[in-house]
């Protein structure tokens, strides 16, 4: 309790694991299991003392309101010397700014049955629904708590009817997160247990800021977040403010198109084509070979027009199809679907477009005939692109519809692999309008961490230094070539990544909708900095 200190609750997690200095080397660190290293009574017993607690609560209460903005607190105690080391903080980027400095105050009545990350913000109540397979969307019903082992692009329709998504695996970047975001949803992941504890029918009460799902339904939260709605309905934000940089917002699905054009943003950064295509219900590639692409081009130019109409004439880029093998799977005709070790470094992205070019003729197609129409703010981007030829290929494919890359539309890349980021000179030889970095698969794919390992999610940083010289290269060639440059990754909604990009001079950042109004803040500030040091340094001169 602020002001008092006075500890209201604690949670004491069970601690399998830990990591240690090299014993061997007394260099680096290696994992040991906790009951091995420290003795079995270790593994649930507290491992801060109640003067430790109170301390790591006063000085995050000074830092935050040093920066004035919730933070994200990275911290440690050195066994030797017993003081408090702060590691890293930066701002929490999904909290409403209306609501910042207030917590729902607990009680006595509200017991706590989960606790995982809050990957989207806001308060949901209602009963829970336990689904394993997308056959079973259909016993969601509008207002219920979809609860399952991780979502995928199948589940979305029951996503859109509840009031909040729980699961046991995850993390803020994993699928329940990124569409929990846009569709507005409190969602907690990665509570390794949700589909364990809840059962079918309880009602519970989520709460998507914290991280927490509390039993039965609490009032006082529920009404809590319908004043904060009606509140912000009512205070608007005002004019946006007016950067170099560009400040674009993710878009999942065509149904958010106009709560994200209300962000104010300068356009759409990445238009994802998986929600558009998946939710025909039925492999796409099957949909093709029987007879229906008529169909598909139709549902396509639907979902993509929403968009480009709701931002026209600010510019939208639409990322052809990049569903991995696990997701087509489980559709209608998708029985013969490969089995792959690891779906996300396999068949996907531009790679598997140009294997199945009868799908990517589709989406081309599609984008052809929007054109044509007079939406001239589209335009294409390649996910996944390693190789140029890939490049080339596909504008072949494409003009082979009469879409003609460069001319017709604005034609760019993804620089998701570390190898699009090094052969980039080459990529711009054989002509790009911009490129995109797609920063989720960038930092994983760079430092080899699977970003939805809770063994490894740790060394998971946006910000390493191999993946910000990646980035910091590839915008020194854009200079060369006159390519523009973006990002659509969740670093975009990052304000501490945001302001090293305005540093190193890049044109847009593609934020998610909930963030772009801070992250349109940030860099105004940042660009401010940068004009204020270039005067100084000119009247030093």
């Amino acid at each position: 309790e602020k002001g008092t200190w006075k500890i209201k609750e604690k949670y004491i997690a069970k601690k399998e694991v830990m990591v240690v200095r090299n014993p061997e080397t007394g260099k680096g660190t290696v994992y040991v299991k906790v009951a091995d290293f420290l003795g079995p009574e270790w593994v649930e017993k507290q491992a801060l003392t109640e003067e430790q607690i109170v301390e790591v609560a006063q000085v995050g209460a000074k830092i935050e309101e040093h920066y004035g903005w919730p933070q994200d607190i990275e911290w440690a105690y050195d066994k030797d010397d017993g003081k408090l080391y702060i590691v890293q903080s930066r701002p929490i980027t999904t909290l409403k700014e209306e609501v910042k400095t207030e917590e729902a105050e607990m009680t006595e009545e509200m017991k706590v049955l989960l606790k995982g990350l809050g990957a989207s913000p806001g308060i949901g109540a209602g009963k829970v629904v336990i689904i394993f397979e997308a056959d079973e969307i259909d016993k969601v019903k509008e207002g219920d708590i979809l609860v399952t082992t991780m979502t995928n692009p199948d589940m979305v329709p029951a996503m859109k009817r509840a009031s909040a998504i729980v699961t046991d695996e995850g993390g803020r970047t994993c699928h329940a997160a990124i569409v929990s975001r846009e569709l507005g949803i409190p969602a907690v992941v990665g509570t390794k247990e949700a589909t364990k504890v809840l059962k079918d029918g309880m009602l519970v009460t989520v709460d998507g800021t914290k991280g927490v799902v509390f039993e039965g339904i609490v009032k006082k939260l529920v009404e809590k977040e319908k004043e904060e709605e009606a509140k912000a309905k009512v205070i608007g934000g005002g004019a946006p403010l007016l950067t170099a940089t560009e400040i674009k917002v993710n878009v999942s699905m065509p149904e958010i198109a106009e709560r994200a054009a209300a962000t104010g943003a300068d356009g759409v950064g990445l238009l994802r084509a998986e929600h558009m295509i998946l939710g025909i219900g039925q492999h796409p590639i099957k949909y093709i070979r029987d007879g229906k692409e008529e169909e598909l081009i139709e549902k396509l130019m639907e979902g993509i027009r929403t968009v480009a109409e709701a931002f026209y004439p600010r510019r939208v880029w639409y990322r052809t199809l990049d569903a991995p093998t696990d997701e087509f799977r489980n559709l209608p005709g998708g029985e013969e679907e490969p089995e792959e070790a690891n779906p996300m470094l396999g068949w996907r992205g531009i790679r598997r477009g140009l294997d199945q070019k009868e799908l990517l003729r589709t989406e081309f197609k599609a984008i052809k005939r929007l054109v044509d129409e007079g939406f001239t703010n589209i335009g294409v981007m390649l996910p996944l692109v390693s190789h140029v030829e890939q490049l080339r290929e596909a504008k072949r494919i494409a003009r082979e519809v009469g879409l003609e890359p460069q001319k017709d539309i604005e034609f760019g890349v993804m620089i998701e692999v570390p190898a699009a980021a090094l052969i980039i000179e080459e990529l711009a030889k054989e002509g790009i309008d911009f490129i995109s970095f797609g920063t989720n698969d960038l930092t994983q794919y760079t430092l080899a961490v699977d970003r939805n390992n809770e063994l490894v999610a740790k060394l998971y940083d946006e910000t390493h230094p191999a993946v910000m010289k990646l980035i910091e290269y590839v915008i020194e060639v854009s200079k060369k070539y006159g390519f523009e440059t973006s990002i659509c990754g969740q670093a975009g909604s990052d304000p501490k990544m945001a302001r090293k990009l305005v540093r190193l001079g890049i044109d847009s950042i593609s934020a998610n909708p909930d963030a772009v109004e801070l992250i349109r803040k940030v860099v105004y500030q940042e660009e401010q900095k940068m004009m204020l040091e270039a005067a100084r340094r000119a009247l030093r001169e």
